[in-house]
């Protein structure tokens, strides 16, 4: 056994380590889009790897403040149309960690072996599909709204050991309104 408490002492050092260079991680914007428009706006071709992705959405100032945007948005959000159907939902708790209503609002943090992959997923999966995933298209109540979706790309040999990690440091940092964790 002492050779396992070796290996969990170094994992932690290393995990230690992992969590510094979270704190530094800044996503790359590499779209706007309204959702007509995302096919044209998405760059695929160049979100064929892996990594991690976020996914906002604007402030379209229709509210002055954060209460009134989140009561809305929720409202649209949990419409009984688009209830239990493979969707993630509203996260009370990262709700409440938001306190102001800023230009982009951060809806979900996910990661990928392909993003591209995944956030066609998030934009195109119709509603009746069991993957779970955004459906945003699906949500005609959200086609006015304006996204971005920006990356963080991590290609390394041990993602599934060091990306889920990262992922959950900057959801505990970014705190998106939806998720499924």
């Amino acid at each position: 056994m002492e050779g396992i408490l070796n290996i969990d002492n170094e994992l932690t050092k290393q995990f230690d380590t992992l969590e510094k260079l979270t704190k530094k991680v800044e996503f790359i914007e590499i779209a706007q889009f309204k959702l007509e428009n995302a096919a044209d706006k998405i760059p695929w071709n160049e979100i064929v790897h892996s990594g991690i992705y976020l996914i906002e959405i604007k402030n379209n100032k229709k509210f002055e403040s954060y209460e009134n945007w989140i009561e809305n948005f929720k409202q649209e959000w949990e419409d009984e149309r688009y209830l239990r159907k493979f969707t993630p939902n509203l996260k009370k708790m990262r709700i409440n960690a938001h306190s102001e209503l800023i230009e982009w609002m951060p809806l979900y943090i996910g990661k990928s072996k392909n993003i591209g992959s995944r956030i066609h997923g998030h934009i195109y999966k119709e509603l009746h599909k069991t993957t779970f995933a955004l459906k945003l298209m699906a949500r005609e109540n959200l086609h006015k709204e304006t996204f971005r979706i920006s990356i963080c790309k991590v290609a390394v040999r041990n993602y599934d050991a060091i990306v889920p990690r990262i992922e959950w440091q900057l959801r505990n940092k970014i705190n998106p309104l939806i998720g499924k964790q």
